[in-house]
């Protein structure tokens, strides 16, 4: 796995002193002033010359990226205040699965499957804490309620759960989850620089997995699922 945690776009080292005042700015400012370069560039292009051109065409490169980041910083906290409760109750749970499964294991090592039920566990513990925060919480152990709502969407909502399941379990074997297994049994959680485990492009097959699931899913569905 390339990254343990998302990282924002990198940005272009030519950028112009001007980009400081938008680095981290609110959306709305970003957005007015990509409005502002691209009107110039479209009516004074021909009279520009090429250096300034240049430079601006660097700095609305580099408000793009810029926007894409204040983006997902919005939506990770939207949806951090959306899905506190379910994924505070998930993770008792899952701790409480992990300890269960930790003491038969203990009791009978030899026993193969409780250490497949250990294994499940560690995974189901580290995908409540490590689960991306711009993306809408998927719950493990959804009530009859949330079953209820989800029915028409189920399928494709399982896909894209286990599409991220499985980058967890990946993670947490090569040891590069954003938090580790060692740090959530201390009480650790994704700090505000993480936004959790990310399906790059070393994830291809599980990314497009989720995308796919995602567009069956349709948006409306998707809220529901947890309100």
């Amino acid at each position: 796995m390339s990254t343990k945690t998302h990282k924002n776009k990198r940005r272009s080292h030519s950028t112009p002193l001007e980009m400081a005042q938008f680095i981290d700015a609110g959306s709305n400012k970003i957005k007015k002033r990509i409005r502002d370069l691209e009107r110039l560039l479209s009516r004074k292009r021909d009279v520009l010359p090429d250096t300034i051109i240049i430079e601006k065409e660097r700095t609305l490169e580099a408000l793009k990226l810029e926007l894409e980041n204040a983006k997902l910083k919005q939506k990770a906290k939207e949806n951090a205040k959306k899905y506190h409760m379910v994924r505070f109750f998930e993770r008792k749970k899952a701790l409480r699965g992990y300890k269960k499964a930790l003491k038969k294991h203990m009791e009978n090592k030899e026993d193969s499957q409780n250490m497949k039920d250990l294994c499940e566990k560690k995974i189901d513990l580290c995908y409540v804490v490590n689960f991306p925060k711009t993306e809408k919480y998927i719950a493990l152990y959804p009530s009859a309620e949330m079953k209820y709502e989800a029915t028409k969407g189920s399928a494709a909502t399982n896909t894209k759960k286990e599409a991220f399941r499985n980058i967890v379990a990946r993670q947490l074997e090569d040891n590069t989850l954003p938090v580790s297994l060692s740090d959530i049994l201390k009480g650790k959680k994704l700090d505000k620089e993480s936004t959790g485990v990310m399906l790059d492009d070393a994830d291809e097959d599980e990314r497009d997995t989720a995308k796919s699931a995602q567009q069956e899913d349709g948006e409306e569905e998707a809220d529901d699922f947890f309100e």
